[in-house]
């Protein structure tokens, strides 16, 4: 099989379908898989792609014709058998090249709904193969009009050489939260929950990773509410796998629905218990009493009760996190998921 994988976002930063597409790639030459990386010069993706064979093809906007049929001229030399986008605003593009250059069209579907009723109408109709990251994007895909039959759940790999589980330390119970500080995310709700446990005489302490217009915000109640030694506030790190493997419990309150975060995924290969709201596809990573809970958004009085939950049983819901991971997220199941839909669609 030859899969011509295509993210052509010019932009030199990085949010979450870059990180896919670099782990994918990656996986994806371990395992032999032939795999030639269509990305646009010096972008993120470029950038940070070793080991793999490239070729740059940049699309700026939604429409870009003159990267279309840069891409056609190169599936027609390279006849790959699949062509994956992983990022919506190529989709068109993609569409239009694949069919074009004669090769079955995969779209990766990261986000929870096509807000472009163009796209949904004329181009989702046309392509071989969605990949859904959850359950729940899968539902969203069916309401946007495309058929159950062209749709397979494939979740999101992490890196299993930086998320990996530890033996947890005992002395203490250590509750973590990781993204971007805002209102939408339930910050505030994680720390007001905390404070609630601190009060009833729980030896806990917390981690707040990540960076956000919130943080004064957050700094200011802790100081306010004399937690400067139960709870830190460390900002955006590159090594948020180290608090991951620290961590007993890792919460996400969010408030506003999400298709699934790479959060949930790598706090269930590093062993954390997972309290988390009940919006979006995240509590498709929980198992309720078995490694986790689930709580609706915005009460942090039945978050504060999960977690309490949580922390009297740590080390069983722990280790069920490792089992849950390794059933259902893990590299060698989610390539198999993979591989097995490329398989179905090409034969």
């Amino acid at each position: 099989m030859k899969i011509l994988w295509l993210n052509g976002n010019p932009n030199p930063k990085f949010g979450g379908t870059e990180i896919h597409t670099l782990q994918m790639v990656k996986e994806l030459t371990e395992e032999g898989i032939q795999v030639l990386l269509a990305c646009a010069k010096n972008s993120y993706v470029d950038r940070h792609a070793d080991g793999v064979r490239k070729c740059y093809i940049s699309f700026p906007n939604s429409l870009a014709l003159l990267s279309t049929a840069k891409l056609t001229s190169l599936i027609k030399r390279e006849k790959p058998d699949i062509l994956v986008a992983n990022n919506g605003k190529e989709y068109l593009n993609a569409l239009l090249a694949g069919k074009l250059g004669g090769v079955k069209v995969v779209f990766f579907r990261h986000m929870e709904r096509m807000k472009q009723w163009l796209v949904r109408k004329l181009v989702f109709p046309h392509v071989d193969l969605f990949l859904a990251v959850s359950e729940h994007v899968k539902e969203n895909l069916i309401k946007e009009g495309v058929a159950e039959s062209k749709i397979r759940v494939v979740y999101n790999l992490v890196d299993e050489g930086r998320f990996f589980y530890t033996k947890k330390p005992e002395d203490i119970v250590e509750l973590l939260f990781v993204g971007k500080l805002d209102e939408g995310k339930g910050v505030m709700d994680f720390l007001e929950a905390f404070m609630e446990l601190t009060k009833a005489g729980y030896n806990l302490k917390a981690w707040v990773v990540g960076d956000g217009k919130l943080k004064e915000a957050i700094d200011s109640y802790i100081a306010r509410n004399g937690l400067s030694e139960r709870v830190k506030a460390v900002g955006y790190t590159p090594k948020v796998e180290e608090y991951y493997r620290r961590a007993h419990i890792c919460v996400i309150p969010s408030k506003e629905t999400e298709a699934f975060p790479r959060v949930a995924i790598e706090a269930l290969a590093c062993g954390c218990v997972l309290v988390v709201s009940h919006v979006g596809g995240t509590k498709e990573a929980v198992e309720e009493g078995y490694n986790g809970f689930v709580f609706g958004a915005g009460c942090v009085g039945e978050l504060t009760e999960k977690l309490k939950s949580a922390v009297k049983d740590w080390k069983r819901l722990s280790q069920n996190s490792r089992a849950l991971y390794e059933r259902k997220f893990s590299r060698s199941a989610v390539m198999k998921s993979f591989l097995s839909a490329l398989e179905e669609l090409t034969h």
